[in-house]
This record gives structure tokens, C-alpha cells and sequence, in this order.
């Protein structure tokens, strides 16, 4: 089984304020998650040694220098970045794949367009990985996880796909509808959130250096 954990980057309704949006995320083989989980333990625990309870790596507030991250220098906070990344550029092919899509403003004619785009495109990407994957004598099947937070935008959609297929066909390798948890719940999702902020600094800021690090990894 493919989990694919999927964040958002951006605002599906914030176009006055952001020209892109971007949905993103990692697929991870059911059998490298815990190993994935171990590493990001590991940082944590050279980065906040004194903390036990899981923090949650948040691409946009360890930039900033948000929550706990204000007490670490921008240098650490850098440092910081580049051990996530380098946690989702490390895994091999295929146990980790990252999937994203983007939209242009200039291709946005509502929220619920926006939202049924990209989600339709990642789903299309993502079962063509599977059916690839199946061909190749791996019969995974997939299995969508999506942050909580939207949860009411993507439910009725999935819903949709899989009842009456999509504008490439149906996704038959994609199981049962979404799983929606919070991000301090799985480490999965925040290296989802990465994935989309990677993307989106890279189309929204000309800023590639997060996308330069797990872009192998698309």
C-alpha cells in the first residue's frame, strides 16, 4: 500500500494576496513509514533536546522563526530546512515519491475550480504511478491522507472522482475516500507540507532552494 500524505501551500481564496497555489505532498510505501518517522525523531532531538513531546515541522514557520523556532538562529533554522529535505531526498525511489501541482492566478475562475484541478490532476498522477508500479509487478494499491484542516474541500471531491471518474479516467488503484488527520499527528504530513512549500517558494518567489534539494524525488 501507497499512503499519499497531501498539504496545501497557498490559498485557494487569497488570489489578492499570492499569484500561485499549490497542493503537494510525499507517497510512502506503508513499509518506510516508520523509518521516515525515526529520522524525523532524530532531528528533533538534536534540534530541541529538551523537548520529548513530537514538535510539528512547519515549513513556513520555521522560516520565519514561528513558535519554538524563534529561539533558534536563522543559521539553525537553515540547518534545520536542509535535515527535512534531506529526510525526503534520501529516500529511494520507489519508497518515496513527491507529487505537486500548481495553478497560475491567470487559470483560477473560482475556489471550487482551483480545489478541483489540482486535486483531480495529483489523484491522476498519483494512480498513474500505481498502475506503472503494477505493471512492473508491484500491485500496490493507494490510499489518499489529507491535513484535517481540508477536509470538508476534498471529501465531496474524491467522492466525485471515484463514482464518476475524472476527465483522464477513473482511479481504480486509489482506494476508499481520504483519511484526513492533524499534522502533529503524523510526521507524514509535515513532510507533505514541505513538499508544497517547495514548490510553491519556488513558482510564488523565484526561491528554488528548497525545491533544489527533493526535486529528484518528483
Amino acid at each position: 500500500m501507497y499512503l499519499l500524505y497531501l498539504d496545501e501551500s497557498g490559498d485557494p481564496n487569497g488570489w489578492q494576496h499570492q499569484k500561485h497555489f499549490v497542493l503537494g505532498g510525499v507517497a510512502v510505501h506503508e513499509g518506510q513509514v516508520r523509518g521516515l518517522v525515526s529520522q524525523l525523531d532524530r532531528i528533533q532531538s538534536e534540534f530541541f533536546p529538551g523537548v520529548s513531546i513530537p514538535i510539528v515541522f512547519h515549513a513556513t514557520d520555521i522560516r520565519t522563526g514561528k513558535g519554538l523556532f524563534r529561539d533558534l538562529s536563522q543559521e539553525n533554522r537553515g540547518d534545520l530546512t536542509d535535515r527535512i529535505c534531506r529526510v525526503i531526498s534520501g529516500a529511494r525511489f520507489p519508497n518515496l515519491v513527491a507529487f505537486a501541482t500548481a495553478m497560475h492566478v491567470t487559470a483560477a475562475r473560482s475556489p471550487d475550480q482551483v480545489l478541483h484541478d489540482t486535486f483531480e490532476d495529483i489523484c491522476t498522477a498519483f494512480n498513474t504511478f500505481l498502475v506503472r508500479q503494477y505493471k512492473l509487478g508491484h500491485r500496490d494499491k493507494g490510499l489518499l491522507i489529507i491535513d484535517q484542516a481540508h477536509e470538508e474541500r476534498y471529501r465531496s471531491l474524491i467522492a466525485d472522482f471515484q463514482t464518476s471518474g475524472t476527465s483522464h479516467g477513473y482511479l481504480g488503484n486509489i482506494v476508499d475516500i481520504p483519511l484526513f488527520t492533524q499534522s502533529h499527528h503524523t510526521r507524514m504530513i509535515q513532510l507533505a507540507d514541505f513538499c508544497a512549500y517547495a514548490v510553491y517558494r519556488y513558482y510564488e518567489h523565484q526561491d528554488s532552494s528548497y525545491l533544489d534539494q527533493i526535486q529528484p524525488r518528483f
